[in-house]
């Protein structure tokens, strides 16, 4: 019986994200499409919203597309299937599925889901493949008009909803069927070809996946790079080639559009599900985030395929390497295929091995049961010290690096007299001020450099140590957890009064990656890297590490402030260590400071540099000064011990500073001050291991690009921020009745992590706040700037996107 394929109505069976996607390419072409999902809630919300978010990318769904969570509407008319549904759904559904539909009409099934049975039904009915059980159940049920086929290729989700061009390959055994559905899928964005080979393609579909998986895991390990990729991705796909074609996949097939292409894709791309799960995995481990419990060691030593699987799922992933790879290794155990890299990924994620053993097998080395830590670990118990009781380990330290360098002390020596003169008027000025505190270090100073520039030869080292411990005395903090939190107890109240009672006033809204940093820094050095907005990012910062139980950093303070003994005591007992900005020229000087901030480091104690360097004047994020980081870079070539470093996003709604930035005249109190900081939101993001740059020629480039990328990614969008933004890119005027669309516009094209998407909310809690603080009026309608450089600071704080300005 030929099928009239013109007549044929278009259904998806999905409610994942590929099936939301066909769904959405077929409506271009048909009026009506049928999208099945069998969450009854689901689709109620999708009915009433007619949106939903698949990978942090919103998707509109046409009207025309019906969304039913029965199969009974199937139980007439002629159908084209196309089937979306996750593989451990598979069977069942398709078992459903017929039971509904009439064996008189026509059908076309095109599979998006790749599966290969698993062993119990393989050797039940003697085939292998998802479409060879569709036609033996079809013909179980007298279903004669039908044509399978399946399609696959490199098509990622995530770039077919950014319109990037995509590529399916059709397969079936009938050409007129898979021409059929080539002709439906195609377009200018997506490529079409077909082919016969429909075994092949079922079976290389499969196989792909799990190595992707691989690649997710090993991107996360020291050392990796293009070429540790490159090695991993030709050993596995020559297991996936032998695999497919001993169970006879074509080698056209293996080597073309469904097999490498898609290979390749999903293995190296940013947004496969499958890559980043295997990221994802061994974030936890390296982490020591894991903690499994006695069922689920008792499941990886009775069903370990079971364990892996569960493991996807409590990602809320639809990971299909994660469900393939048992039945890929049942596979070659049937036909005696080493299968050695495959074998080796099943016990990384069954916690059998480690995930360097994926390395060490490519590499060609032995295994190991255990293979040690990539990085030393941090000196445990050393985050409470403070730097003045490190003060003779300094000392010995910079010591030995000063008197390493041929002809240094010479150099010094040279610089002794200028130095003396710069620091004796330092004095006179002191005294002229009567600053008893400047005045006392500034002799003090003086007597230790003439010591030294008097020194005999046999006597400078001497001379040049009693400096160096002058100088580490001065910049040294001396931590006092009990001082810090009595501190943050007492200002807390006063935060809390001026922030009007409000949610966040006291402690800062925190987010973002907090559960890992924890996780990390119970195991690994710190260094904060906070956006630097306002005077108050310090104390922001300090409330959030205090809130979260996290090691309290060190960080450097100017020594002006530091002018009396009690603010120096006070400063000093918060972590704050002594920066005098003066002594730049002084070489020896900044060897101290820069050791000090090094050896703190490779002791275990956490730091933070804010690597703008200035406070934005902005709005917008200040390129990084990567001299900042060589310390951290030089701490961990030292010492092996892994640093990792944090980067925080800071995003205010209110900046105090922000009519000083715009040059604008203001006479802010301190209560003035406080009262102007609103909400502030703290977002902690992906920690970055030094480990994986600091091999590198520059490593600081590298570094300052990931924490630049890192503070776009997390950066919270505020309201006030896109109604800012809004305006400036409507020469400042806004008409109230199209803003919502505008908003909504807005979202589509800028994904980012917002602190609502709903569109009206966002408008109408931006314009209020910008019309508090007298930014813009409304005026017959039209919302209008009263200060176009405040609306262009606020605006500009909403990141750029990393390929286009907004």
């Amino acid at each position: 019986m030929s099928i009239s394929y013109l007549d044929l109505k278009q259904a998806v069976l999905g409610s994942g994200p590929m099936g939301l996607i066909i769904s959405s390419l077929l409506a271009k072409n048909f009026d009506e499409v049928t999208l099945w999902i069998p969450d009854k809630e689901f689709v109620q919300q999708l009915k009433k919203r007619r949106q939903t978010e698949i990978m942090g990318i919103t998707l509109d769904i046409p009207e025309h597309i019906e969304i039913v969570s029965s199969l009974d509407v199937f139980g007439r008319d002629d159908w084209s299937f196309h089937i979306a549904v996750p593989s451990r759904m598979c069977m069942d559904n398709l078992n459903a599925l017929i039971d509904t539909i009439s064996p008189k009409n026509d059908f076309v099934f095109s599979f998006f889901t790749k599966g290969i049975l698993d062993s119990k039904y393989r050797k039940k009915f003697g085939f292998i493949s998802y479409s060879q059980y569709l036609e033996h159940i079809l013909k179980e049920k007298n279903i004669q008009s039908f044509e399978i086929t399946v399609v696959n290729g490199p098509s990622m989700i995530a770039e077919i909803m950014e319109e990037k061009t995509a590529f399916f390959n059709v397969g079936s055994s009938n050409k007129e069927a898979r021409e059929y559905v080539a002709e439906l899928l195609g377009s200018y964005l997506v490529n079409t070809s077909t082919t016969d080979d429909i075994l092949g393609m079922e079976l290389i579909g499969v196989a792909k996946n799990p190595m992707a998986i691989a690649s997710g895991i090993v991107s996360l390990l020291p050392n990796y790079g293009s070429n540790l990729l490159g090695e991993l991705l030709s050993v596995g796909f020559q297991e996936v080639r032998d695999l497919a074609m001993k169970y006879g996949a074509r080698p056209d097939t293996v080597m073309g559009r469904s097999g490498l292409a898609d290979f390749i894709a999903t293995a190296t791309s940013g947004k496969s599900r499958n890559r980043n799960f295997g990221r994802k995995i061994v974030g936890e481990l390296l982490s020591g985030q894991e903690k499994l419990n006695l069922l689920e060691r008792i499941e990886i030593f009775f069903s370990p395929k079971q364990f892996i699987e569960k493991e996807a799922e409590k990602w809320q992933d639809n990971v299909e390497g994660s469900y393939a790879l048992g039945i890929l290794i049942e596979l070659a155990n049937e036909i005696r295929l080493p299968f050695t890299l495959h074998r080796i990924l099943f016990d990384v994620l069954t916690r059998k091995q480690p995930p360097e053993a994926l390395i060490e097998y490519i590499k060609g080395g032995k295994l190991q049961s255990q293979a040690p830590p990539p990085v030393v670990l941090k000196k445990v118990g050393l985050n409470l010290t403070s730097g003045i009781d490190f003060q003779n380990v300094l000392v010995d330290r910079i010591l030995k690096s000063v008197l390493n360098v041929q002809g240094n002390l010479g150099r010094i020596k040279k610089q002794s007299t200028a130095i003396i003169e710069t620091i004796q008027k330092r004095l006179t000025k002191a005294i002229r001020k009567k600053q008893k505190l400047e005045e006392s270090k500034f002799q003090s100073e003086i007597e230790v450099w003439q010591k030294f520039s008097h020194a005999s030869k046999d006597e400078e080292s001497l001379y040049i140590k009693e400096i160096i411990r002058f100088y580490v005395r001065e910049i040294a903090d001396n931590y006092s957890p009990t001082v810090r939190e009595s501190l943050l107890r007492v200002i807390a109240p006063i935060r809390l009064f001026s922030g009007g009672f409000s949610r966040g006033s006291m402690i800062p809204h925190i987010g973002g990656k907090t559960e890992d940093v924890k996780a990390l820094s119970s195991k690994y050095n710190v260094l904060y890297a906070p956006t630097h907005r306002s005077h108050l990012d310090s104390v922001e910062v300090a409330y959030s590490i205090f809130h979260l139980g996290l090691p309290v950093p060190r960080y450097a303070a100017g020594i002006n402030l530091m002018s009396n003994p009690f603010w120096e005591w006070m400063l000093k007992s918060l972590g704050a260590y002594a920066v005098d900005r003066e002594r730049t020229r002084n070489s020896l000087y900044l060897e101290c400071l820069t050791l000090y901030s090094q050896v703190m480091l490779e002791k275990g104690i956490p730091s933070l540099v804010y690597p703008e360097g200035t406070r934005s004047r902005t709005g917008g994020i200040v390129p990084v000064k990567t001299g900042l980081l060589t310390t951290a870079v030089n701490a961990f070539r030292s010492s092996g011990t892994e640093i990792l470093i944090v980067p925080i996003s800071l995003s205010y709604e209110c900046v105090p500073e922000d009519n000083q930035f715009c040059d604008i005249e203001e006479d802010l109190s301190m209560a003035g001050f406080l009262s102007k900081r609103t909400s502030v939101h703290v977002e902690f993001c992906d920690p970055i291991p030094i480990s994986q740059y600091a091999h590198n020629d520059d490593p600081t480039l590298e570094l300052a690009y990931r924490i630049t990328k890192a503070w776009k990614t997390y950066h919270k969008i505020l309201p006030n921020q896109i109604v800012a933004k809004l305006m400036m890119e409507n020469e400042f005027h806004l008409d109230v009745k199209s803003a919502k669309v505008l908003v909504e516009d807005f979202i589509l094209r800028h994904p980012g992590n917002y602190l609502t998407m709903d569109p009206e909310e966002i408008w109408h809690k931006g314009k209020k706040i910008l019309e508090k603080r007298k930014f813009v009026e409304e005026i017959n309608g039209i919302l209008t700037s009263k200060n176009d450089a405040l609306i262009n600071y606020y605006g500009t704080m909403i990141p750029e996107d990393e390929d286009k300005k907004y």
